[in-house]
């Protein structure tokens, strides 16, 4: 997987030679064959592209990505390589109101909740740190506490009273100086920026692996609908969020790395840095409880089309994506 990413202001992006040419503001110029590319993402505003460039770039495939300045996805372009999306869509309408809705709702959380107890348990093994297995332990409690529950409202309560469990001890496992208090998409914290910002990287990898299977991201079963909010997509993101987010900065921050801010962004040079690493990240082969071995990036596509194919009643049994 290649992905580009355009960030910073006065830079162009056109062809020459039948290549992508990146020219920034000094005149400096980087060409890249089309055929090399696999997703262009551009991460700033004052960036110029032409409509050729577009072109060449869905015809070869490319998925384009524009992100506002917390790194929220607001368009994409992309082929429309998309197959039985009527029959899955009206499955998908039609599931909201039988059975199959609370079945997919149990199933994400519970991926969620074993998801977030592995990670602490593998720390508190490589780090011999017992504290971390027993919140684990903990989280794992919850999982008994949704099963057959009907209740939006209730099943959002008992998954932040596991969530703010689960975020003392992501705190733990963090340096001093990164001064993370829990889980706030306000908080101006560094740790809580940017896991702002991956988790819209990881709702643009799911929003082009639930569109290509098929699927409505606006429809979900959790989340509230509501005109332009995605609800499907935060409902499948729960599966994602903490391997391909959470063990990442974890990860990143205990190895030393920091990232700059001003007025409670990312500065252009950090995106571009934190985007480097999750997409890099995104490569990292996972083994999941079920299915083969393979990328993170594959399992967001693979999951949703075993999503599509559980709705549409092809599949039996929808099992919620795991690492083992």
């Amino acid at each position: 997987m290649r992905y580009i990413v355009i960030s910073g202001y006065g830079k162009k992006i056109r062809t020459r030679k039948n290549m992508l040419n990146i020219v920034n503001m000094n005149g400096e110029k980087i060409n890249i064959a089309f055929g090399d590319i696999d997703s262009l993402i551009i991460a700033s505003n004052g960036i110029s592209i032409t409509s050729n460039v577009i072109r060449k770039l869905i015809r070869h495939g490319v998925d384009i990505v524009f992100l506002d300045g917390s790194g929220r996805p607001i368009g994409r372009i992309y082929p429309p390589f998309i197959n039985r999306t009527v029959a899955t869509r009206r499955c998908q309408y039609q599931a909201y109101f039988d059975e199959r809705r609370w079945i997919i709702i149990e199933t994400f959380i519970e991926s969620k909740f074993r998801n977030q107890a592995n990670l602490l348990k593998y720390y508190s093994k490589s780090r011999d740190m017992d504290d971390l297995r027993e919140i684990g332990e903990k989280i794992l409690e919850y999982i008994s506490r949704i099963r057959g529950v009907k209740d939006r409202d209730k099943i959002i309560r008992i998954e932040a009273e596991a969530a703010r469990i689960y975020w003392s001890g992501v705190s733990m496992l963090l340096p001093e100086d990164i001064e993370f208090n829990g889980r706030s998409p306000e908080s101006f914290d560094l740790m809580n920026i940017c896991i702002n910002y991956c988790n819209s990287l990881v709702y643009s990898e799911c929003w082009k692996a639930l569109v290509l299977a098929g699927l409505d991201p606006y429809a979900g079963y959790l989340h509230s609908d509501r005109s332009g909010k995605e609800s499907l997509i935060y409902d499948f993101s729960e599966m994602f969020k903490t391997v391909s987010v959470d063990r990442l900065l974890i990860k990143i921050f205990s190895s030393g790395e920091r990232f700059d801010v001003e007025m409670g962004l990312l500065t252009n040079n950090s995106r571009k840095k934190l985007i480097k690493y999750f997409y890099e990240w995104m490569e990292r082969r996972v083994r999941p409880t079920s299915g083969t071995p393979c990328t993170l990036r594959q399992c967001f596509r693979r999951w949703a089309l075993k999503l599509a194919s559980y709705l549409r009643n092809d599949l039996k049994t929808f099992r919620g994506f795991i690492e083992s």
